[in-house]
This record gives C-alpha cells, structure tokens and sequence, in this order.
C-alpha cells in the first residue's frame, strides 16, 4: 500500500533525525465501515409518496444526498484503513515518539512537560513600507510553553480517529428509475473519492502536528544544554489542611510554574552542543 511504504520512509527518516539531535488501540466498533458498492445500490423503498416536485429539483437533491453519502463512507473506509496500516507501527512509533523521555521530574509525584519550539532556517522581514529588511539564519520561537502534567503525551492520541457508520440519506432522496440509479452510482462513487481524499489529508495533518510538537520538545532539551534557553522554574507549597464544610483537603500540596522558559541572547554564555 502506498501509506505503507510512506510511513516506512517517515518512520526511517524521523527515527535518524532524532537520533542525530540527541498499542495502537483502535476504538471499538461493531463492523467494518460500508463498502462502496454498498451505498451505490441502495434505493428508495417501494411504496414511497412523491415528495418532491419537479425533475431538475429532484435531480438536484439526489446529486447532492449521492456525493455526501459517498464522501462520509469514503471517510470512514480510509480511517479505517489508515487506523490498520498505523497499527503495524506500534513497536516503532511509541520508539520514536517516547514522550516520556523528555519530562522533567516535580514534586508530589508530578511532571514538566517542556516547551515547544519552533525554528526557521534563513527567516527574511520586510517591513511595511518596503523601506527596511532583516535576514536572520535561524529564528527559535516558543510556540506552547511549558505546562505541568500527571503523565506523558501519547503519540496515539494525535492520529487515532474514530470511523462512523454511515447513515443513508432520507428515503425520499434515494433513487428510484434506472436513470437515477446510474446517476445515484456515480456520484456516490465521486463523494467517495473526495472522502478518501480527505481522510489522508486528515491524517498527514495529524502526522505533522505529532512530529512538530515532539521534535519541538527535542529542540527545547538541545538548546537548553547548549545555555540557549533557560528552564522553567516552578514553585512547591505545601498548604497542609483546606478547605470546609463539605470538603477538606489534608496534605494539601501546590506546584505552579512562576518562571517560564526564556531565550538567552547573550551569545557568549552558549556552550558548544556535544558531539
């Protein structure tokens, strides 16, 4: 399958990058999602009351009821597919992706996951009137701060979706005479097309989102070894007993970020990164 080969690829590619630089669970359904040969023979059942007048207008509305059909059940078969295919990588995905790995140990028992950072390679900026421009090598930019977590990101839970079962549209909108069953498959076979499309867009959506949030934290433990950026900085209090009336809380511990991650622009207090 051409996502196979691809996820090899990402997977190869993703594993060395991170290496250089330092059970899937499928949601529980009851069938397989239709097929679509299934949603192209469907029809009107017999008997049904003429509801809607007029040729072009019902022409109209079967063409649309058709390509939505289609799309959602093409939606549904390729997660289906996609959530199989990513299932064979849970070895090497929850390898690569180690979340846990990158937290910071806090009191009582919690967890720092560190922040986000992005970097852009050869930034240029023009200024409004044209008048002034700034080229910089590299440009690091915290995009989500550090937060405090009870336990580690799961890669699963950026690209596991969950595949619906297709509802037909209403009775009076399937096809009756040969003409619109011809029609009605044709359509519904374009609906799926464009719901296979989507679910791959879907997907690589997803795929991206989970290497830029990890590869974000990577950057993060890089540029903190090399003095490049600071780490964050949280306060413990111990409170003891709260609360009353309906409830109390004994032992009562608070952990709170008070100082967030920051850039360190003096060039000079940088530390080589170690080979």
């Amino acid at each position: 399958m051409l996502w196979s080969c691809s996820m090899r690829r990402f997977l190869a590619r993703t594993a060395e990058a991170l290496a250089c630089s330092f059970l899937l669970v499928l949601p529980a359904v009851a069938a397989q999602p239709v097929p679509l040969s299934s949603l192209q023979e469907i029809e009107a059942p017999a008997g049904l009351s003429e509801e809607l007048s007029g040729l072009q207008i019902r022409n109209d509305a079967i063409r649309e009821a058709a390509l939505s059909y289609g799309a959602r059940g093409g939606l549904s078969a390729r997660t289906f597919e996609l959530m199989l295919e990513v299932a064979k990588y849970d070895t090497e995905m929850s390898r690569v992706f180690d979340f846990r790995q990158l937290l910071v140990p806090a009191p009582s028992g919690m967890l720092i996951e560190p922040p986000v950072i992005d970097e852009s390679q050869y930034a240029l900026k023009v200024a409004p009137e044209g008048q002034e421009a700034a080229v910089a090598d590299r440009v690091f930019a915290i995009d989500k701060p550090a937060r405090i977590v009870s336990a580690p990101r799961d890669w699963r839970s950026y690209i596991e979706r969950e595949w619906d079962m297709v509802e037909p549209p209403v009775a009076v909108l399937l096809p009756r005479t040969d003409e619109e069953r011809a029609s009605w498959r044709k359509w519904v076979s374009e609906g799926w097309k464009m719901g296979f499309q989507q679910a791959d867009e879907i997907f690589q959506a997803d795929l991206d989102r989970l290497v830029k949030d990890y590869t974000g934290m990577v950057r993060y433990r890089m540029l903190l070894a090399q003095g490049m950026v600071s780490a964050p900085y949280a306060m413990h209090q111990d409170r003891g007993v709260t609360g009353g009336g309906k409830e109390m809380r004994v032992g009562d511990r608070a952990i709170r970020i008070t100082g967030p991650s920051q850039f360190e622009p003096r060039a000079e207090r940088w530390t080589p990164a170690d080979r």
